[in-house]
């Protein structure tokens, strides 16, 4: 029977007004969404460290029914107590942590409720682009031991993809998961990221919100829509810009977002320098972070939007939301391909893709929409079915339905810990007596 869900995320995106919204504002939308279609009556407990605070009032009237809204301060001292007593003061039949952050911060809770956690996108992965930004391999021990807590603390786990739940299987089975309890139990489910059910652009059309943000209304309309990180290919994408800008002067690019971190040196403030040496700077409209209700008139206005990156771990083993944000509004997209997602797109035509690198056909197929409305337009048709589809919020958050209405804890966390965990010391000592063995072995010869 659908219960009561402590759910810990970051805020959705409707309750931040004025705010830069990223990808984990939309996963907590998503979750919640699955929540309220399950019935459940939900606690969202929203908040992230240095996010900007959310405004309750905010809460959508369709939601008012079954949410309770309490602010999450984790920067504040106390945060780890009163996180405990608003567990105790709800009481809730299972708890939803919605990233990895809101997921460690979860492993604090003194509570025998199950807990389901979504990582979304690989931790140590977007921790090694983080260690490449800054040339240094400070803080990935303790990102680790941040991994480990996670790992050994959930019931359920949830992922973007399925190359990544491959990859968060092994980081359960090195943190001791994969036992005698567990064979044949599937601790991972794939959820991936889902188009919103509403989506604001729709009520605009293309020539209003043209004029509304001054954009010429002979323009081809290339979007691009949120962060720039360390992965972010901007000279692929900067060379094939300029080559269907050469091609076609209706060719137009429009950038709504900037850097996802702070740095003298980031991959923006790149692609701002080649712009600016650009023969064609006229044709691109750098705008930077945009609030969150102002996206739709961008969204109306564009003609297709794009997403591109470099190819390393975190590109294979995460996703791109902002993919699924534009089709939702109706846009067909250009992606590169590395991601999941990126192939589920191309394989239901739902997208034009390229091989990472590749400005060349980046840029032949900026020019073949231009001249091609016909595929423009069932490029569009294909990915809004998509988005109608299996790629919804409520067709992706089919997992969570399923298991909030049964909530259980994991075999290997089914039974007292003392039961459960008696012998652990023994085969600890054990495993460590055989490893000096090892050792002193390989030191005789």
């Amino acid at each position: 029977m659908p219960g009561r869900v402590l759910l810990l995320g970051y805020n959705p995106p409707q309750l931040l007004s004025g705010a830069r919204i990223e990808a984990a504002h939309y996963r907590t939308w998503q979750f919640l969404e699955g929540l309220l279609a399950g019935d459940c009556r939900v606690l969202l407990y929203g908040g992230a460290r240095g996010e900007a605070a959310a405004d309750p009032a905010l809460l959508p009237i369709a939601w008012r029914d079954q949410v309770v809204y309490s602010a999450f301060v984790p920067d504040d001292s106390t945060w780890r107590a009163v996180l405990q007593q608003t567990h105790d003061n709800f009481n809730p039949d299972c708890i939803v942590a919605v990233n990895f952050s809101h997921a460690l911060y979860a492993t604090t809770l003194r509570t025998d409720r199950p807990v389901w956690m979504d990582i979304y996108g690989d931790t140590l992965t977007i921790q090694q682009a983080a260690m490449y930004r800054a040339q240094s391999n400070r803080g990935l021990d303790t990102t680790i031991w941040f991994m480990n807590q996670v790992a050994r603390a959930g019931d359920h786990y949830s992922v973007c993809s399925v190359p990544q739940k491959h990859m968060l299987v092994g980081q359960l089975s090195m943190a001791g998961r994969l036992d005698a309890r567990t064979f044949g139990h599937d601790l991972v489910d794939v959820i991936e990221p889902g188009v919103a059910p509403t989506s604001g652009a729709q009520q605009l059309t293309r020539s209003a919100a043209r004029e509304e943000l001054d954009q010429s209304p002979e323009a081809f309309v290339v979007l691009w829509c949120g962060g720039y990180n360390t992965w972010t290919d901007v000279d692929t994408l900067y060379q094939g810009l300029e080559q269907a800008m050469r091609a076609d002067a209706r060719v137009h690019f429009v950038s709504i977002g900037a850097s996802t971190y702070e740095a003298a040196d980031n991959q923006y403030e790149r692609l701002l320098r080649l712009v600016d040496g650009s023969p064609y700077r006229e044709r691109f409209d750098m705008r930077g972070w945009q609030p969150w209700e102002t996206i739709p008139r961008y969204y109306a206005a564009a003609d297709v939007g794009i997403s591109i990156d470099a190819l390393h771990y975190e590109t294979i083993y995460g996703t791109r939301t902002r993919l699924l944000e534009m089709i939702g509004a109706g846009l067909p997209v250009l992606t590169s391909l590395g991601s999941e997602l990126s192939y589920i797109l191309q394989e239901r035509g739902a997208a034009l893709t390229f091989e990472p690198g590749d400005a060349q056909i980046l840029g032949e197929h900026i020019t073949g929409l231009v001249n091609m409305p016909n595929q423009h337009r069932a490029l569009a048709e294909a990915a809004t079915r998509l988005g109608q589809t299996e790629l919804s919020f409520a067709a992706t958050t089919g997992p969570l339905r399923r298991w909030i209405s049964r909530p259980e804890p994991s075999p290997d966390r089914a039974v007292g810990y003392s039961d459960a965990h008696s012998p652990v010391i023994e085969y600890r000592a054990r495993a460590v007596i055989r490893s000096l063995i090892w050792r002193l072995w390989g030191l005789e010869r």
